[in-house]
């Protein structure tokens, strides 16, 4: 029994007539051909010549095995010409399907991977450049009675009136004069909350306050006499708060800073002039510099406010001038943050107990406050012209104070007036 139908080889083939001469096929008749079986994976060479050896009992002897091709049909010169309109044989196997070349996608790829992981290798570089590029200060008080911990964190950034980074020129230009030494010029408590928005505090650097072991004082004398740790220590005292994080600026660096970005945009509602302070700026929105800059956050004998529209300013320049920093243009520019952040860092000094984490949180909530999602106040003032031993000083106002460290010590929301 054979295999399959068409293994039949015992059929007859045509023969010629015995009452006349042969004739030769119609050339729409078939000769019947092997059955091949085109799913193996020898497809191609099931029915060549070796193949028709081992069948050769089964075969027609007189038909010699060149007669056939290698896909096993007769491959006699009476049929040629059966083949297909598009002129391919009829019974040519079919062609293999081409696949498309995926190379050029998977090079693609390879590229783009390579390409973000070099960026991520250069950031990281970077970033770490950038880190080390930050002066280190001893800031965390060496007391055993410091607050207890609170709701979220408090970074307290501070201004200072060091001349050590400018020059004679450069002290006479900016009008800074040439005291020595350094004093807290300007003094904000930075409180992040767990949940919700932050709050940027100002105190007043002539805030009368009482100082460890010195009395009451101003509050800048505090870090004059004692440096950061006891400005540290003294802002803790006077408003309950645990201090997590100390970041301080000098004149010099802080206009370095702002000449290193270019720059601030600050929009004035009315023209400012103020001979002390070297500036004259006209009303509208306009680019300060970095030397217009410090003297727009120092001034205030010519502010009819005095101190208090001085922090203000220095509260609105302090927060446009992080937004400016972060914006994508720089942080996600490799070259870009080097150069604005090495210059950055070098003009900071940061506590050696604060963290790049805390550093970093520490920018986001000043950029959120830029952007008006936190709140900025002063601390409730009773009297801005206190008369006391050590002169005119700022006053609280114990109650609306009380109530506003109270707040920000349990999670609350504030009810201070900007």
């Amino acid at each position: 029994m054979p295999d399959h139908p068409q293994d039949d080889w015992t059929r007859p083939m045509p023969r010629t007539p015995r009452g006349g001469a042969r004739h030769d096929p119609d050339a729409t008749e078939r000769i019947p051909l092997p059955y091949v079986d085109r799913t193996g994976p020898n497809r191609d060479e099931t029915w060549g010549h070796d193949a028709w050896q081992e069948r050769g009992d089964e075969r027609d002897h007189d038909t010699p095995p060149s007669r056939y091709d290698e896909r096993g049909r007769h491959d006699d010169d009476r049929y040629a010409g059966d083949e297909r309109p598009d002129g391919r044989d009829r019974y040519a196997a079919p062609p293999p399907r081409r696949r498309r070349p995926r190379y050029a996608l998977r090079r693609t790829a390879a590229l783009v991977a390579l390409g973000v992981v070099a960026y991520l290798v250069s950031m990281v570089v970077v970033v770490s450049l950038v880190w080390g590029s930050v002066n280190r200060i001893d800031a965390t008080p060496d007391v055993a009675d410091r607050p207890p911990a609170a709701d979220g964190a408090n970074y307290l950034l501070v201004g200072t009136d060091s001349r050590e980074a400018l020059t004679d020129e450069q002290r006479g230009e900016f009008g800074t004069g040439f005291t020595e030494g350094h004093r807290a010029d300007t003094v904000m408590l930075l409180h992040v909350p767990t949940f919700g928005e932050p709050t940027l505090v100002s105190l007043p650097r002539d805030s009368y306050v009482e100082i460890r072991d010195g009395g009451f004082n101003k509050l800048n004398a505090a870090h004059a006499n004692g440096g950061p740790e006891q400005l540290v220590d003294t802002v803790e005292r006077a408003t309950g708060l645990p201090v997590d994080g100390y970041l301080e600026i000098g004149f010099g660096g802080f206009v370095d800073v702002v000449d290193g970005v270019g720059g601030v945009e600050m929009c004035l509602d009315q023209p400012i002039a103020d001979e002390k302070a070297h500036i004259d700026l006209p009303a509208g929105c306009q680019e300060l510099a970095g030397e217009q800059a410090l003297g727009y956050v120092r001034m205030r004998y010519s502010d009819p406010r005095g101190d208090l529209g001085r922090v203000e300013r220095q509260r609105e320049f302090l927060s446009a001038l992080v937004d400016r920093l972060l914006t994508p243009a720089t942080v996600l520019v490799p070259w870009r943050l080097h150069d604005v952040g090495t210059s950055t860092g070098s003009a900071l000094s940061l506590g050696d107990d604060t963290s790049m984490l805390e550093a970093g949180r520490m920018a986001w909530a000043m950029r959120q406050v830029a952007a008006g999602e936190g709140n900025s106040v002063t601390v409730p003032i009773a009297d801005t012209n206190y008369p006391t031993e050590v002169g005119s000083t700022v006053l609280w106002d114990e109650q609306g104070a009380s109530q506003l460290f109270t707040a920000l010590r349990q999670g609350q929301a504030i009810t201070v007036e900007p």
